[in-house]
């Protein structure tokens, strides 16, 4: 590990290939930052309040995260890993194909938040609100989101084999058809032209009569 003091001097705003495994941040404030292909392995990042950081590459493969704070921030091709992630706060960024697994994330505040080409395969979502979130060509295989709710979030080209979706709340969500096949829905909240492209899916014909 490397002198952490020096490192993320003020002065100092772009890393790249730095090693903050096992590092300790927490309750630091970060604003306009970027680190590149950088590692955060087991790093303490609990409160952590970032302010249009850009990650890019970074590995957080066991990092604390709770509890922290992300305001305009993006994680690009970033990877989760056995990442503590609850009571944390993003607002209005980005996880652009990055890969969370095996990670502890619920409770979670999520506004706007863009998940596109992102895999959260298994991810535990349940009861989590990704209202205007957009999810597009994300993986969500297997992924649960029981309870969650998904107004206007967009969802198109999703891969959402067995995802698990009981009780969730679709209005307004743009789903591909292969959703309506795909997915688990029992008591899934839906509109009406919804559940007209849902019988189509299921090879149903629709009379206005």
């Amino acid at each position: 590990m490397r002198d952490t003091d020096a490192d993320l001097s003020n002065a100092t705003t772009d890393f790249e290939g730095d090693d903050f495994s096992d590092a300790c941040f927490a309750g630091e404030t970060w604003r306009e930052r970027s680190y590149t292909g950088c590692l955060f392995r087991d790093a303490d990042l609990s409160g952590l309040i970032t302010e249009s950081v850009t990650f890019t590459d970074c590995d957080f493969t066991g990092a604390d995260l709770t509890g922290s704070e992300h305001n305009g921030s993006a994680f690009r091709n970033c990877h989760f890993e056995y990442t503590r992630m609850w009571d944390s706060t993003f607002r209005h960024s980005s996880f652009l194909g990055s890969v969370i697994r095996d990670s502890r994330i619920r409770p979670l505040t999520l506004e706007e938040v863009d998940f596109t080409l992102a895999s959260l395969g298994e991810i535990d979502l349940r009861g989590v609100d990704l209202s205007g979130c957009r999810l597009r060509e994300a993986n969500l295989v297997k992924a649960d989101l029981r309870k969650a709710i998904l107004r206007d979030a967009d969802l198109t080209g999703a891969r959402t084999g067995d995802l698990r979706l009981d009780d969730a709340d679709l209005e307004g969500a743009r789903v591909d058809a292969a959703l309506w096949t795909s997915a688990r829905l029992t008591g899934a909240r839906i509109e009406m032209h919804q559940a007209v492209s849902y019988a189509a899916a299921q090879g149903l014909r629709v009379s206005g009569h």
